[in-house]
């Protein structure tokens, strides 16, 4: 073998290597962690059920937007309990309560699906869903699945379920209803319980899900803060409650 041909097999054993890590670093590199996160990870003030949790979560984006949201509320001491309207089997609730299990955390669902009643003005995707749509779940499963003694649930429909709470304050609040009745009325509840700097977190606001982009748009109207996008799968966005509001 001639030596150029010796300098041609090296390159191609060097471009196929190159091409390999690149493929290997999308599919299981760490590329996409935030250096904060690699940092307190090294650190060891990030737990190894987090850790494992992150691994497996497929929207890094939205992952990433919860820790980054529940670290600040805690670096800053912003008090008030956490909340989810929308639980469905307590997927996105076991990744919260992992990232600040201090907090007492109320979870409001009917864990029987949708009521009809709200099924009826939809439009978009939500147009096509009927009342077995979500349906696959009950509140004893979930609460197999989440244990701790900070988890308060809420059966029924929302807001008839929050009586007996009212004077309960929050931080944090994650809204994955799919409709608009649901997401205005969870607007109008937990926004005003908000602590100063807490934040209301919407899932779905997209064109896909119209009900869901006009609750928010007209409630945001109301208030003196912008809603603020985010990258994550499904097009979240958050709005923040400022001080003196």
């Amino acid at each position: 073998m001639s030596t150029f041909n010796i300098i041609q097999l090296g390159l191609i054993l060097i471009l196929f290597a190159f091409l390999i890590y690149y493929v290997w670093s999308i599919f299981f590199g760490k590329n996409y962690q935030p250096l904060i996160w690699k940092q307190k990870a090294k650190q060891n003030l990030i737990s190894k059920e987090l850790i494992k949790i992150e691994g497996k979560y497929k929207d890094k984006d939205r992952f990433f937007n919860f820790w980054f949201q529940v670290e600040r509320l805690r670096e800053s001491k912003i008090e008030g309990s956490f909340a989810e309207l929308g639980v469905y089997k307590g997927d996105s609730a076991a990744v919260l309560h992992a990232m600040d299990p201090s907090r007492e955390f109320h979870l409001f669902d009917t864990f029987e699906g949708f009521q009809q009643k709200d099924l009826e003005n939809e439009t978009g995707k939500a147009a096509t869903y009927t009342t077995h749509n979500f349906a696959d779940t009950s509140i004893d499963r979930v609460k197999q699945k989440l244990t701790s003694n900070k988890y308060y649930f809420h059966q029924g429909y929302f807001p008839e379920t929050t009586k007996g709470i009212n004077n309960v304050g929050f931080a944090l609040v994650n809204m994955d209803v799919d409709l608009y009745n649901p997401t205005k009325a969870g607007l109008e509840y937990f926004f005003p319980r908000l602590s100063e700097g807490g934040v209301i977190i919407v899932h779905d606001y997209n064109p896909d899900w119209l009900g869901i982009m006009k609750a928010v748009d007209d409630f945001a109207n109301t208030i003196p803060t912008p809603i603020v996008p985010l990258t994550d799968t499904d097009s979240s966005v958050m709005l923040f409650k400022p001080k003196g509001f």
